[in-house]
């Protein structure tokens, strides 16, 4: 099968494919997925809700069931606001705030383009096994949004082979 994209040819594993059933954990190599998803308040949800308002937004990617979340981090590419500058965004997997706590919109992290390191640093106290397949989520508190764009990386060991 020809497997070029854009005339460049990409491997199997290069987009993190939803799986129901498989062998778990079998002995041998395994390979790092990185998930990444784009949060952006001009678009909408994966339920077609617009990403400005106060809710919780799925970002339409998925961590297999009983992966092992080793990392994450994001890229704030337009800085985000509110109107009183109160807003806050919290991203999780599993629970709320367990991969980023919630950062009030004028946190430097969320103002100023550029790399930011999320709860996800790469030591096993911060690991995060999904409970079941899982959808990324940014959530948004306390006020609406006006702008603001990231994109968030996930790296994680998927144990189906």
């Amino acid at each position: 099968m020809d497997r070029r994209l854009d005339g460049r040819y990409v491997g199997n594993d290069f987009k993190a494919k939803r799986v129901t059933s498989g062998q778990l954990y079998e002995d041998g190599n395994f390979v790092k997925k990185v998930a990444k998803a784009t949060y952006d308040t001009a678009g909408n949800d994966s339920a077609g809700v617009s990403n400005k308002t106060v809710a919780a937004h799925g970002l339409g990617v998925f961590i297999p069931k009983n992966s092992i979340v080793t990392r994450a981090w994001f890229e704030t590419l337009t800085g985000f606001d509110s109107a009183a500058s109160t807003a806050t965004i919290a991203i999780s997997i599993n629970a709320a705030n367990d991969v980023l706590s919630a950062l009030i919109v004028s946190n430097a992290k969320l103002v100023a383009a550029g790399l930011n390191e999320t709860i996800q640093d790469g030591t096993a106290a911060h690991f995060i096994e999904t409970t079941a397949e899982k959808e990324l989520v940014a959530t948004v508190a306390v006020q609406a949004l006006t702008v603001g764009k990231l994109r968030l990386f996930v790296e994680y060991i998927d144990p189906v082979k």
